[in-house]
């Protein structure tokens, strides 16, 4: 299978696409109102029932996620890069679901370079953070090599915007 950079991971035809910017503009936008403006804006006219099974047909596909996120003013941010100890490789799938598997842990990512796994967790408190690290690494650290700590002392932004979409749409491809 080639990859073709310039074809989207998933193709959406005009309405979901419509739908989605709209659910990230608003969250909490009601069915009859996304019903209002769609016709308003993109000239599409649709029930609310209708809008309501493509909406959980696109999560059920997995081309969105409703989750609800607490005020990030709630929580102390922890973001951690980790590099690996190769000579313990065998145990990575213990420390993976150990990350999986923490309440804490929000983000875990996987990436190139030296520190190959970020995490990024949530905390009540600093010394909430202290005791999870000391536990993941008394549990994990003959895999991990090194593991670098940054607090997170303010968020500037936490969202996604509609724009996003219209930004990119050389590489969107719609399906009318």
């Amino acid at each position: 299978m080639e990859l073709d950079l310039n074809s989207p991971i998933i193709k959406l035809d005009k309405v979901r696409l419509a739908l989605l910017k709209e659910k990230v503009r608003d969250p909490n936008v009601t069915l009859r109102s996304l019903s209002r403006i769609l016709k308003e804006k993109y000239d599409i006219t649709l029930s609310h029932t209708r809008i309501a099974e493509i909406l959980k047909e696109m999560k059920d596909k997995g081309v969105m996620r409703e989750v609800v996120m607490p005020n990030e003013n709630y929580f102390i941010f922890a973001f951690m890069e980790m590099s690996f100890n190769n000579q313990n490789f065998p145990e990575w799938r213990m420390a993976y679901n150990y990350l999986l598997a923490s309440p804490n842990v929000i983000m875990l990512l996987a990436t190139d370079g030296d520190y190959r796994w970020k995490v990024l967790a949530a905390f009540r408190s600093f010394q909430e953070v202290t005791l999870w690290l000391h536990d993941f690494v008394e549990g994990h650290g003959s895999f991990i090599e090194d593991i670098n700590l940054m607090i997170v002392y303010k968020i500037l932004k936490f969202s996604f915007s509609p724009k996003l979409f219209e930004i990119n749409q050389q590489f969107i491809n719609v399906n009318d």
